[in-house]
């Protein structure tokens, strides 16, 4: 019996420096390809988004999150100029509620916002169990999500150290003026109907929750105009979303709080995304609840706030070449 005992206690020794030699591995691994600062060029994966590391510590107000109906929809620089009131779009392509957990917590580092807006159409986007633990693994270990990068590792990979310099230039919005016009005709057709949602999504929505509240940022779920992915159905999905989750729900395709978007103008791709016509309209709206219900401040002529006027500067020189 003592032997057996024996044997067993050594293989489980075996088996735990076994785990243990590989973690250390994968950890060193994970820092030697994770991109040395947030730009594409060191390989940052969606640098755009990542950028919001490399403003100023708790300067921005607000983040907008979601996919790429929210870095359609939302200019931070025009809301600066109108508002001054300071904000980043972390938005991705077809961003999952996983990512957005993820991205929400890289932001929340060096962000203190007061609120936090999400696109609802992300809600929507399914993801499966196993999706969800490839981006835990991830987010634990960037070795599974930049192994790729060992083809342009240099020597500051090897010694250098993990920065967040960089900002993108236009706050994280993706500028287009391309004008594609959308049939609006069956837009917003009332229904009693209410739209499926992916189940794992409400899980992850109460934690996204649970961290705005514990950060002290109101979690603010908004639709954003789109012909092609808002109808009724979904509104009423989210408005029961919302009313499970205790935070607020804005629609602005609708009700009082409707953007007037011109289908024949302000969409780039048929009535999918915004251009910067309909985008305009959508954040002088948005500046409008952020002041008035939310109670934000502007900035302007806070010298600390320099560089953001120095950035609309920039922003209304590349608006006038288009």
């Amino acid at each position: 019996m003592r032997r057996k005992l024996a044997g067993a206690l050594r293989a489980t020794v075996a088996v735990a420096l076994s785990a243990a030699f590989m973690l250390g591995v994968l950890v060193a691994l994970s820092h030697l390809v994770m991109p040395k600062n947030n730009q594409a060029e060191f390989g940052q994966i969606d640098a755009s988004a990542h950028g919001v590391a490399g403003e100023r510590p708790n300067s921005i107000d607000v983040l907008f999150m979601g996919d790429s109906e929210a870095y359609s929809s939302f200019s931070p620089l025009d809301l600066w100029h109108a508002r001054g009131i300071t904000s980043y779009v972390v938005a991705t392509s077809s961003q999952k509620l996983p990512y957005t957990r993820s991205l929400l917590a890289y932001a929340l580092a060096r962000q203190s916002p007061r609120v936090v807006v999400l696109d609802a159409n992300c809600l929507f986007r399914p993801f499966s169990p196993g999706d969800a633990l490839v981006r835990a693994a991830q987010d634990a270990l960037p070795v599974f999500e930049y192994h790729n990068r060992w083809k342009s590792l240099t020597l500051e990979d090897v010694v250098g150290t993990v920065r967040t310099t960089w900002s993108d230039e236009l706050k994280g919005f993706h500028l287009s003026a391309k004008v594609d016009p959308a049939d609006a005709s069956g837009y917003q057709t009332p229904t009693d109907r209410v739209a499926s949602m992916p189940a794992l999504s409400m899980a992850y929505l109460h934690d996204i929750a649970r961290t705005c509240a514990d950060r002290g940022a109101h979690l603010v779920l908004v639709s954003t105009p789109s012909t092609k992915n808002w109808d009724m159905a979904k509104h009423n999905r989210v408005r029961l979303v919302a009313e499970e989750l205790g935070v607020d729900y804005v629609d602005l395709n609708m009700g009082d709080e409707r953007v007037d978007i011109d289908w024949s103008t302000d969409t780039r791709d048929a009535g999918d995304h915004l251009n910067l016509s309909g985008a305009r309209k959508v954040t002088a709206r948005m500046g409008e609840l952020l002041s008035g219900r939310y109670g934000l401040e502007g900035h302007r002529g806070d010298p600390a706030f320099d560089s953001w006027d120095e950035a609309y500067s920039r922003y209304e020189r590349k608006v006038s070449e288009l």
